[in-house]
């Protein structure tokens, strides 16, 4: 396990130091630092390939893995598995990838690696360069590795023990039928609301933008919905200025341009800003570039509508309301205790393998 755990802290470092490569061209890197090259030059590979991902993008995703793969963050968030060492046998996990932002499916890559076990990985057409160039790096570090990780474009052919997937809707209808032998983690689509009380600072609305906007709106930790308090003022949310990221994308302001059409051909009321249209609708999932906002009067209503509603979700931002609430520009920086539909994956590895 110390092993593991410096392989990743390692690997932390890397991404730490090619931050400050990337923007300055300088580095304290020893033996990693050949990396650095191939990896700038992937860097400006990938966003040609998928131009949703920009490298703006990326260099998020460097800086969020960079941060919390340090030793301490590792060793607190292992520390509460004492049975992880207990394991009887090792067994492949299966993990079938999204691909909506870079490097989604890390976090389940580290939980299986972790949790002493094989990983055979299903990468999404959307993403299948970031990590295979970092998978290079950990087996440099770590060469035991190297038999550890296995990717693999058909997974019919392959044998494994469990499943690990994130689909959309309509896909999940398959998977549950097609895996209904294994023990199986499977992510539906969600979305992430944050509740409004009127009383925000400027730099609490400024976070919520980056909420909604970072990788262009296309994550379940993205702000898809509002609650706002009646009579709020929606100026107060609309002036608030991301441009200079978002308008550079072009598929993005295709979404925009789209949806205003539809809705000024169709009279729909709107509000919106050059970044996002803001329609009062009472469903959760708004498409890309469109947030759903609906009203309430009364905080101790809505918290119960929620909870009916919890299922959809993945994070719920707001200010001393809920216990488990996430903090206003928060939700694209979560910890390694945070998982994605609230299902502990170690547990969840350690107890059915």
């Amino acid at each position: 396990m110390n092993n593991l755990i410096q392989t990743f802290d390692k690997l932390g470092f890397f991404l730490r130091e090619f931050k400050k490569f990337y923007a300055h061209e300088k580095y304290i890197s020893g033996n990693l630092k050949k990396f650095f090259f191939p990896f700038q030059n992937l860097m400006k590979k990938i966003p040609i390939i998928n131009s949703w991902f920009r490298t703006e993008d990326l260099l998020i995703t460097i800086e969020q893995w960079g941060n919390i793969l340090t030793k301490e963050k590792l060793e607190y968030w292992l520390n509460k598995y004492p049975f992880i060492e207990k394991k009887n046998q090792i067994k492949t996990i299966l993990v079938i990838m999204p691909g909506n932002i870079p490097m989604v499916g890390f976090h389940d890559f580290l939980c299986v690696l972790l949790s002493g076990h094989h990983i055979l990985i299903k990468l999404s057409e959307e993403d299948n360069l970031l990590l295979p160039f970092l998978c290079q790096i950990i087996t440099h570090i770590n060469p035991i590795l190297e038999k550890k990780i296995r990717f693999s474009k058909n997974f019919f052919n392959e044998e494994y023990h469990s499943v690990i997937a994130s689909c959309s809707n309509n896909t999940a209808r398959y998977f549950e039928y097609y895996f209904r032998k294994y023990p199986m983690i499977l992510r539906r689509r969600r979305t992430s609301i944050a509740i409004i009380q009127g009383n925000e600072s400027k730099k609490d609305l400024i976070y919520l933008i980056k909420d909604i906007l970072t990788y262009s709106g296309r994550g379940c930790r993205n702000v898809g919905k509002l609650f706002i308090p009646n009579n709020y003022d929606f100026h107060l949310i609309l002036d608030q200025n991301l441009s200079s990221y978002i308008m550079k994308n072009y598929k993005y302001i295709d979404n925009y341009n789209y949806y205003l059409s539809i809705y000024t051909l169709n009279n729909i009321v709107i509000k919106r800003n050059p970044m996002m249209i803001l329609i009062e609708n009472k469903n959760y999932h708004s498409p890309i570039s469109v947030v759903y906002y609906e009203f309430y009067s009364n905080l101790k209503q809505l918290k119960k509508l929620i909870h009916k509603n919890r299922k959809h979700l993945q994070c719920l931002v707001s200010r001393n309301i809920y216990k488990n609430e996430v903090n206003f520009g928060k939700t694209q920086f979560p910890k390694l205790w945070d998982y994605s539909d609230n299902i502990d994956t170690i547990k969840f590895i350690i107890e059915k393998n």
